[in-house]
């Protein structure tokens, strides 16, 4: 090198290494983005999960941050509107920093599928409150995880249950909403059913939510199926049906999916409830032995908040901010806090379970297929397992 060439090199590596710039790095934050249904039919769930993703943020600042840099927690309101959520990702990704945003929780399976080629595009990792089986394509989408079992897993956890129960012959009546949501598993089921030699003996499709449930039961009374199966609502419609359901006679064994899976089917159906089959794969709040529940209650008495009840929606959120902080202080550990930094960490935490939220992170197609089997117990107001983990890929 001659002297301008020396003068030269020396000039950009003080820039790229100078106290200054390292300084300005890790005074940047690290952004998780959330796009939640704050307001609309499903507020209460939004609400609830917002709940969780602050009280994340305030652990994850209180032990410092992500690396040194403060996480911060950027909100959107969708309605539960597709048009709505697509309009604030939008925002929220012409708006921030790539090397700053590296994280965006999506709403709903009707959003991520029409956000789902952009997200592609940008390289950016994300997740949602959606366990849609075409999310699970790390070929189609690289970025996409799915925080849990599919509906399809869902659905093979389910009929794992009515093989045990019943077996061949089986007769299976089918409740969903006329959603992408409600829609998802129904072939899966249908298909399933006539290799297994099952009976879908009749199938109503309504809408997410319904003020009478007679037409349903009519229905259900002259099928008279074994198993009724619903998918696609967040408890707008399986209190009114199972409730209408038993007081005209119907003898059959409900079954629901993850956001079936609250308290509040019980304290809304009552004694009708009780029996009630779901699929769900977090901790409940009321299950003490699981560290993740005690992280919780440790956090809300430290900052003097409601210790009661914590929902499923906020349990769920709260282990998904909990894999996606440790994925970004991992990534950033190794020095790559970026986005396909994220990606790659993500891909390789098997060894990680949330402190009991998750069996493990070992992903099979960017989803993670093992759930358990609860039945309600009204006398006790709570859901109880009658499984350990079940692979629901394995019907």
């Amino acid at each position: 090198m001659n002297r301008r060439q020396v003068l030269k090199a020396g000039l950009a590596a003080s820039t790229v290494f100078s106290p200054y710039m390292i300084g300005l790095a890790q005074s940047r934050p690290v952004k998780l983005a959330a796009i939640l249904p704050l307001t609309g039919a499903f507020a209460f769930a939004g609400n609830a999960a917002l709940d969780a993703f602050r009280d994340q943020a305030d652990r994850i600042n209180d032990a410092g941050g992500i690396g040194g840099r403060k996480f911060e927690l950027i909100v959107e309101d969708d309605g539960y509107d597709v048009a709505r959520g697509t309009a604030a990702f939008n925002r929220i990704v012409q708006r921030e920093r790539p090397e700053e945003l590296v994280f965006v929780y999506g709403d709903s399976t009707g959003l991520s599928k029409a956000l789902a080629p952009e997200i592609t595009r940008l390289q950016l990792p994300y997740t949602a409150t959606s366990f849609a089986n075409e999310l699970a394509d790390p070929k189609t989408y690289p970025t996409i995880f799915v925080f849990g079992p599919t509906y399809n897993d869902m659905a093979g956890a389910l009929l794992q249950q009515v093989q045990r129960s019943r077996g061949r012959g089986a007769k299976i009546f089918l409740v969903y909403s006329n959603s992408e949501f409600g829609r998802d598993n129904i072939p899966f089921i249908k298909d399933q059913a006539a290799k297994r030699g099952y009976q879908i003996v009749g199938e109503e499709v309504t809408p997410l939510a319904i003020s009478d449930a007679t037409p349903i039961v009519t229905k259900l009374r002259q099928a008279q199926p074994d198993f009724v199966i619903l998918q696609g609502y967040v408890l707008t419609v399986e209190p009114l049906l199972v409730r209408a359901a038993r007081e005209q006679g119907v003898r059959a064994t409900f079954m629901g999916t993850y956001y079936s899976a609250e308290l509040a089917l019980l304290q809304r159906a009552g004694a009708a409830a009780d029996g009630f089959i779901v699929t769900y794969h977090n901790a409940y709040y009321y299950d003490t032995l699981i560290p993740a529940v005690e992280q919780i209650r440790a956090l809300r008495r430290s900052k003097g908040r409601d210790l009661s009840y914590r929902t499923t929606y906020y349990m769920g959120s709260w282990a998904a901010v909990d894999v996606i902080a440790e994925a970004m202080r991992r990534a950033a550990q190794a020095g790559k806090l970026t986005r396909p930094g994220m990606i790659e960490t993500l891909e390789n935490m098997g060894d990680y379970n949330a402190f009991g939220q998750f069996r493990n992170l070992n992903w099979v197609n960017h989803r993670l297929p093992f759930t358990k089997l609860y039945r309600a117990n009204v006398k006790d107001a709570r859901f109880d397992a009658i499984t350990d983990w079940v692979d629901g890929s394995k019907v």
